[in-house]
């Protein structure tokens, strides 16, 4: 028999991950040098609820922009909690990477780095 995992259960999961996020940041890293730091929404949650949908999803609230990047080449990013820890982490690149990316380049003199069309965590498990 094959194990079967209800999706109101990927929801609650989803819902409990995303929790670990507020007051976290979304920061974009060079190998181990952190280049820019993205805060998530401290009121109201950094993820709205996870959607009743399967698989469940979780779109994120407003992600403050960082007006001090670094310049450098993006190659990894960590979503961490309010006191810093990686909670999910994952590769960063134009393509064939966790999180694609049109331009994963933060050049010199750059003044802001955004993330103006947010987040989207999907949970599959099976």
């Amino acid at each position: 028999m094959a194990l079967t995992i209800a999706n109101s259960a990927r929801q609650a999961a989803l819902n409990a991950i995303t929790a670990l996020l507020d007051g976290g940041n979304f920061q974009l890293r060079a190998s181990t040098t952190p280049l820019a730091d993205l805060p998530f929404q401290t009121s109201g949650g950094a993820f709205q609820s996870a959607s009743s949908a399967s698989p469940s999803t979780a779109v994120s609230n407003t992600i403050a922009s960082d007006n001090t990047p670094t310049a450098g080449t993006i190659d990894n990013f960590q979503l961490q909690n309010a006191a810093g820890s990686s909670i999910i982490a994952g590769s960063v690149g134009t393509s064939g990477t966790d999180l694609v990316v049109t331009d994963n380049v933060i050049p010199s003199g750059a003044t802001s780095v955004s993330c103006p069309g947010g987040l989207t965590l999907s949970l599959q498990l099976s």
